[in-house]
């Protein structure tokens, strides 16, 4: 195949021999995106190893020469006698930047380029232009026994094969629908809830119940997160309790930062969009240090321009876990991170799942979780008045120092 992991073709006018345009263009190649990995590779004959030679790796600017519209590309020139049809060419076209040179000889499985949008590419979407010809200037042949796949839109190929041995990570919310966790390949990270943008008030996700009970049936259960909105140090500690009123502890727990909501016109308007940066950093400390004390391993999600304009991410990541989203080929990798938000599955991309669902790499082990204290220790304070046990309970409470099952009753009988 063009990409390890799985290949996409995402559309039928993506196939070789669909006209386009009104019956004026034909399309001598198929359009082929990478789901899990943005690196072109040299593809086999139906299962079979073959070699090459680069004879092109270029840009054409000349219009008059029809491959201008391929951007970025690169032409290999088959070895002799590798295959029993006339294929001698292999062309990888809209590539982002080459990485190979003329005269690089290749074989199947070789990194050639990374995948890109360069020069006439159809639609919205980084893909691989890939198709074969008998000769340099000839018309495309039929490149399905190449590319390894059909030439009808679907997805093909098993699940991401990772090189780098980072296990993959998905993270879940209603936006998924009802999943098939039996059949789900990787560990998740659940949606406990959000809080709404204009009343305030604390939402469950749709879906926790079933994906809590489903996830750790299959063993798949890695940790959760909470999408924020809170204003206040007080909002942001509550946010935690709510969590912990619905989700199991012991797992790791994110304060999700990260915009609100933003209008057509590229206006945040958010409920909580018009914090300043110290004061979003202290409502995530707030959470966090709630969390820690409810028995949690706290983090913090949020994308990599967000991390450095809004929130003081590298400073929470100091006592707390990191999660940050870049989908970026060249991302900014000095950002600190246990998890790393790469990339997300077309419908239909995973098993178990109908939805387009986020991908990510464990790029550093999360630490051990801490282990309670064997015995409590005990102070007795008293009698005091109702009004008093309610007083030391608010304090205990707003500092996250109360145990879960401590109830303010049992504050005005010690």
């Amino acid at each position: 195949m063009i990409f390890s992991g799985r290949n996409l073709v995402k559309y039928p006018y993506s196939c070789y021999g669909y006209t386009r345009g009104g019956g004026k263009t034909w399309h001598g190649g198929i359009d082929v995106c990478g789901m899990d990995d943005d690196k072109i590779r040299m593809p086999g004959y139906n299962g079979k190893s073959i070699a090459g030679t680069v004879v092109t790796a270029r840009i054409v600017t000349n219009k008059s020469n029809k491959t201008w519209e391929w951007g970025y590309y690169v032409c290999v020139k088959l070895d002799a006698n590798q295959t029993p049809d006339a294929v001698n060419y292999l062309y990888f076209a809209h590539c982002s930047q080459l990485l190979v040179d003329k005269g690089t000889k290749v074989k199947t499985g070789d990194v050639l380029a990374v995948v890109g949008q360069t020069g006439n590419a159809a639609g919205t979407w980084t893909h691989c232009h890939f198709e074969v010809r008998a000769t340099a200037k000839s018309k495309g042949l039929d490149p399905t026994a190449y590319a390894g796949i059909p030439n009808k839109a679907g997805t093909y190929g098993g699940q991401p094969v990772q090189t780098s041995g980072e296990e993959v990570l998905i993270d879940v919310s209603h936006h998924q629908g009802t999943i098939d966790w039996a059949k789900v390949p990787y560990r998740a990270l659940v949606r406990i809830g959000y809080r709404g943008y204009g009343s305030g008030a604390l939402m469950k996700d749709e879906q926790f119940n079933a994906n809590l009970a489903g996830a750790k049936a299959n063993n798949k259960l890695l940790g959760f997160y909470f999408f924020s909105q809170a204003i206040t140090e007080d909002e942001a500690r509550a946010e935690a309790d709510f969590c912990a009123s619905l989700a199991p502890t012991g797992y790791p727990l994110f304060f999700d930062s990260e915009w609100g909501h933003t209008t057509k016109t590229g206006v945040h308007d958010g409920r909580a969009d018009n914090l300043t940066k110290a004061q979003r950093t202290a409502c995530a400390r707030a959470f966090c240090v709630r969390a820690a004390a409810l028995g949690y391993q706290p983090g913090v999600y949020t994308f990599t321009s967000f991390a450095t304009a809004n929130i003081d991410y590298e400073g929470l990541c100091k006592d707390y876990i990191g999660w940050l989203a870049d989908t970026r080929t060249n991302y900014d990798k000095t950002l600190p991170r246990h998890i790393h938000q790469y990339s997300q599955t077309a419908k239909g991309g995973m098993a178990g799942i109908t939805g387009a669902v986020d991908l990510n790499h464990l790029v550093k082990a999360l630490p051990a979780a801490d282990k309670p204290a064997n015995k409590l220790q005990v102070i007795t304070v008293g009698p005091v008045s109702q009004g008093d046990a309610d007083a030391v309970f608010a304090v205990c409470q707003s500092r996250g120092l109360t145990d879960a099952g401590l109830y303010k009753s049992e504050w005005a009988e010690v």
